[in-house]
């Protein structure tokens, strides 16, 4: 039995490991194909509401596809133009952050013990960090490109949306194609409801926070909202990070002054009225993961897939959860997955 154990556990290892390194060689398919169904799931109730208004099931895709196309490539661009100004702008920054350091360290004069804050922020390398950033930010083309094979699966994805029911009645047994269709439904409804919800509630936040920055004449008030919006599909921890960034770019840019305050004040009201009241009023119920599988998902999916990995980390975890909440032998993964 020792020796079964052992044998099932090293079976276990390898077949992960070899998941991993399938995963890795094909993520130039695999990563399109995974944005452009999420995609696909968000923008479902919009074509369901369209059909439902005996709109033409071909011109509904290709309004409902042009109309997000259009957002996501205006999106991208003012996405890359921000990010290049703030590279350019990155070293006027360094300089406010060594002006505000020193005056942080003659006020730690008083402490028993030397911290030397200036000479520890003038250790920055702020060409390897510019350099950084531009490589994230990659090409505009490479951004159209990788667009473009999106948008191509998510055509494929929605015209063939509504065909396997019948195909599965065709496949199967008139009593077991029921349960397949009823069980498929239900999985694809709750997959559906919850990357819905979680991308309205999203552009909501990061669109509110984007406002109350440029309320204040906050610089980059845009692009904290993009990332505020990237970062609100992260249970818990996504909304503390995207505070702290807007916090701090107020700090960098206006000093010891009140304007800080108040948006930390606006935006923990604004998140805490989202996440509390609204997200779980429309999610009906609170996706409920565990904190520390997030934290192990993000690190999993960006060391494999990069960033876009990290950005759909929390979504696959929670795809994952709902399918095994609806399969009776795997119910009990389902509740070793929550808090």
């Amino acid at each position: 039995m020792a020796e079964s154990r052992a044998t099932r556990i090293s079976l276990v290892i390898i077949a992960l490991f070899i998941t991993g390194v399938i995963l890795k060689i094909t993520k130039p398919v695999l990563l399109p194909f995974l944005i452009a169904l999420f995609i696909s799931y968000a923008i479902s109730p919009l074509l369901e509401w369209m059909l439902r208004l005996k709109v033409p099931k071909g011109l509904a895709i290709t309004l409902i596809l042009v109309l997000t196309f259009s957002l996501v490539y205006l999106l991208g661009l003012l996405i890359y133009s921000s990010g290049k100004y703030f590279v350019a702008e990155f070293p006027r920054y360094v300089e406010r952050i060594e002006a505000l350091f020193t005056e942080i360290s003659s006020g730690l004069q008083r402490l028993p013990f030397k911290v030397d804050v200036p000479s520890l922020v003038s250790q920055i390398n702020i060409e390897r960090i510019t350099n950084f950033l531009l490589g994230s930010l990659g090409s505009f083309i490479s951004f159209l490109a990788n667009l473009f094979i999106v948008f191509v699966f998510v055509i494929f994805i929605l015209a063939g949306k509504g065909k396997l029911s019948s195909k599965v009645t065709l496949a199967l047994a008139e009593d077991r194609a029921l349960y397949v269709n009823r069980f498929v439904v239900g999985i694809n409804r709750q997959i559906q409801k919850y990357l819905a919800v979680k991308t309205v509630v999203s552009i909501l936040t990061g669109a509110v926070t984007a406002g109350i920055l440029s309320a204040f004449g906050v610089d980059f008030a845009l692009l904290i909202g993009f990332l505020t919006f990237i970062l609100n599909f992260i249970p818990s921890i996504g909304t503390y990070i995207s505070v702290a960034i807007a916090v701090l770019m107020a700090f960098f840019q206006f000093g010891n002054s009140l304007i800080p305050v108040w948006i930390l004040i606006l935006l923990t009201i604004i998140e805490t009225i989202i996440g509390n009241f609204l997200d779980p009023r429309l999610m009906g119920r609170s996706l409920d993961l565990s904190p520390l599988l997030v934290i192990f998902a993000l690190i999993f999916w960006g060391w494999l897939w990069g960033v876009i990995g990290m950005f759909l980390a929390v979504p696959l975890l929670a795809v994952i959860k709902i399918v095994f909440e609806n399969i009776p032998s795997l119910k009990f993964l389902a509740v070793l997955m929550s808090k």
